[in-house]
């Protein structure tokens, strides 16, 4: 029996949660586009792919900070599938860094890859959506952008700005019967930790109880075929940020406890 055309893109595609995301989706049937700056990783995922009825899967390399070249990366994709009914915005950067040793370019180019790029690729791609058959946005944000933590404020502020950009795109899509998911996975066991930059070498998390990036790739896929406004991977997070809403002092405490490193709440 013939299976229903699926065309998706998925944004950092060449390894970790990304490439676990396109393999998910072309096991599920979906034609997938692969997109993410490094060629030789991404050329690895699109070939590991399972081939379907619909045509081949198709690679992308592109830096999405460029615009141009973003631009340039959707006429693609346009003009070889005609129509996305599913958006994954997934590609991000760390970085494990305090307030006091920020260095302004990394800053720029984290919130560049992971605020920046979404909205323009989520502007650039809406024709595309359109033309999809019931089209699903998935923002892969962090439990973090709901609960700031010390070490990482720069990328807990920038899955922030992702998790609010969301929630008014939700409202402003719903005329077009787009619907916009924001996942926040917790601690995932793949070299993002290794790869961020981490100028006073703090301690990485310990990831012996992390999530696997099929277990996010498979909440992926459970939010294309069953959209919901926002999913979080770990529910102990989600009772620390409404904590922190309505007591921000225990919050902290808490916060500060779990995390060790010498870490402490404040005083006053």
């Amino acid at each position: 029996m013939s299976v229903p055309l699926r065309r998706a893109l998925v944004t950092g595609a060449s390894s970790g949660i990304g490439a676990a995301t396109a393999r998910a989706l072309a096991e599920a049937g979906y034609r997938v586009v692969l997109l993410a700056r490094r060629e030789s990783e991404l050329r690895a995922v699109h070939e590991s792919l399972r081939e379907n009825e619909h045509g081949e899967h198709l690679r992308v390399v592109c830096d999405l900070c460029d615009p141009a070249a973003l631009e340039a990366a959707l006429a693609r994709v346009d003009a070889e599938f005609g129509g996305l009914e599913l958006l994954v915005n997934n590609a991000g950067l760390g970085y494990r860094a305090k307030v006091e040793e920020l260095d302004p370019a990394l800053l720029e180019r984290t919130f560049r890859t992971n605020v920046l790029a979404p909205f323009l690729l989520c502007k650039a791609a809406l024709p595309l959506l359109r033309r999809g058959s019931e089209p699903v946005v998935v923002n892969i944000a962090s439990v973090v952008g709901r609960r700031g933590i010390p070490g990482q404020t720069a990328y807990a502020a920038s899955k922030s700005a992702l998790c609010s950009f969301s929630e008014g795109l939700r409202i402003e899509w719903a005329t077009e019967d787009i619907a916009v998911c924001t996942l926040n996975p917790a601690l995932t066991a793949t070299g993002f930790f290794e790869v961020q930059p981490n100028p006073s070498r703090l301690p990485d998390p310990d990831l012996s109880g992390a999530a696997g990036p099929d277990e996010v790739a498979a909440e992926v896929l459970r939010l294309a075929r069953h959209p919901r406004p926002e999913h979080s991977m770990r529910k102990k997070w989600l009772a620390l940020t409404a904590l922190g809403l309505f007591a921000p002092r225990l919050a902290d405490r808490l916060l500060a406890r779990r995390l060790g490193g010498g870490w402490r709440a404040p005083k006053r």
